[in-house]
């Protein structure tokens, strides 16, 4: 994967990329390099779902509406 690194005063780059006021008058490294293929959200938690579909983490709840009510009572 390639890399790229440009040095930049903040000043040049604040119509783009918001810069904290105390960098504007400083110059800054900025590094561009493409993002990972297949870090999607939806891949990994596809993923997740996969490795671990003989878990069942909800068996034990009898009744669902019974159980909500007690998880919401802590709210209280």
């Amino acid at each position: 994967m390639e890399t790229y690194t440009v040095i930049r005063r903040g000043e040049s780059i604040q119509h783009c990329i918001s810069i904290p006021p105390e960098f504007v008058d400083q110059e800054l490294e900025i590094t561009i390099k493409p993002t990972k293929k297949g870090g999607g959200f939806k891949k990994k938690l596809a993923l997740i779902f996969e490795k671990n579909k003989d878990i069942q983490p909800f068996k034990s709840i009898i009744d669902p509406v019974v159980w909500e009510k007690e998880q919401r009572s802590d709210w209280l």
